[in-house]
């Protein structure tokens, strides 16, 4: 990414693929010092810029009223013009939007990306309230520090794996399920030959849960979101390896030529030999979403067929099945990769997020149209995420109990 194309990011003139390039070259602290350089070439624009007159939206003045106080506090807390801090960068851009894109609009994008600047650059827990003061939380909700996950056996038990130890969990026919010291689950099938039947389990994920990995009996790799699930035979037999799953996993497939891997959900179908891709079927989504990362599959509902290449990714919503040309794949994975990420994501999506992992529930008294980008680490409590979108003095937030209310 050089000065140029992110100048066309910028300008709302790059094509999805150099907005994803731009969105990461900015999230990269390596970068920092090109961004202050950027900036110190336009700090005057920055603090001489008016937004007066230029929007119906009556939010506008409010919002770049707080951006130009943040300019100055943070210039005098932490900079100079000469060396302006890192995280007002993107108000440099209005410079460049402000004659090409509706006033609006350049400051949705400005303070979309200024939601991670802000929260890089400073710390502390605490409620941001409208004031700009921080407070101590009355309330709050720790990151889960583990998973709650549940084993149904075919016989219809159930082990909860949070409070077993390691080693064998059970035997299940020819096939032995063992806990393994990283908390990983592993199937190792002996099975006697092709007349002995497998056995079906479930291994499920509530709400409030980090991730688990799963090692089926060939060897494939599973990962398993919060408020997920995935049923599985204990060896697989016959000329297909079959598993079905509701909510999101991710799987790293064995190649087995003679005996494709295939992950249903309803009547969505995904085909492969040796891959790795994401499906994701959270009702709260819009559609099952499956993506591939390596290798090659085909995505099937009914008659309609799909083959997707790396990056790429199918959407399945009613009777619509679309392909996705390229897609943020650091976005896609971030929940496996112990991280929130967001690249100008709407509030609902990320409270639908905070839902499943911290098991909380969302009430909206307003409505928020702003969307939002930042990469925050799952690993911090609700009120300290919360703190950081409300940096953009764009939304608010107040924990009740273990209820999140959001409002302007």
């Amino acid at each position: 990414m050089d000065i140029a194309g992110l100048e066309r990011f910028f300008n709302n003139q790059c094509s999805d693929l150099e907005r994803q390039q731009a969105i990461a070259w900015l999230l990269d602290p390596k970068n920092d010092s090109a961004v202050k350089q950027w900036m110190r070439e336009h700090w005057d624009a920055i603090c001489a810029l008016d937004m007066s007159g230029m929007s119906d939206n009556p939010d506008v003045e409010k919002i770049w009223r707080s951006i130009q106080k943040g300019i100055e506090s943070e210039a005098g807390e932490r900079g100079t013009a000469a060396n302006p801090p890192s995280h007002i960068l993107v108000s440099a851009t209005l410079r460049y939007n402000i004659k090409r894109v509706a006033a609006a609009a350049a400051v949705l994008l400005v303070l979309s990306f200024g939601t991670y600047y802000l929260l890089r650059n400073k710390s502390g827990a605490g409620d941001f309230t409208r004031t700009g003061k921080l407070e101590k939380p009355r309330q709050d909700i720790s990151a889960p520090t583990g998973n709650k996950a549940v084993l149904t056996l075919a016989d219809g038990s159930k082990v909860k794996l949070d409070s077993i130890g390691n080693g064998i969990l059970a035997t299940q026919g020819s096939a032995k399920v063992a806990k393994k010291h990283g908390g990983e689950i592993v199937y190792e099938a002996n099975h006697g030959g092709s007349a002995e039947t497998p056995l079906y389990n479930t291994l499920s994920l509530p709400k409030g849960s980090r991730p688990v990995h799963l090692e089926l009996s060939d060897g494939s790799i599973v990962w398993l979101n919060a408020a997920s699930s995935i049923t599985y035979p204990t060896f697989f037999t016959g000329s297909k390896r079959e598993v079905s799953i509701t909510g999101e996993a991710y799987f790293e497939i064995v190649k087995q030529a003679a005996s494709p891997f295939i992950v249903s959900h309803d009547d969505v179908l995904v085909q492969v030999l040796g891959t790795r891709f994401n499906v994701n079927t959270y009702s709260d989504a819009a559609g099952v979403r499956v993506t591939l990362l390596d290798g090659a599959i085909d995505v099937s509902r009914g008659l309609r067929r799909k083959r997707l290449r790396p990056g790429q990714q199918v959407r399945l919503s009613g009777n619509s099945m679309q392909v996705i040309p390229s897609v943020d794949l650091e976005e896609v994975m971030a929940w496996k990769n112990n991280q929130f990420y967001f690249t100008g994501t709407d509030i609902k999506t990320i409270m639908d997020q905070l839902e499943r992992y911290y098991n909380v529930t969302v009430q909206y008294r307003d409505s928020i149209p702003y969307k939002f980008v930042a990469k925050i680490s799952r690993d911090i409590s609700v009120s300290q995420f919360l703190e950081k979108l409300e940096l953009t003095n764009l939304v608010h937030f107040k924990i009740d109990g273990n209820k999140i209310i959001v409002t302007k």
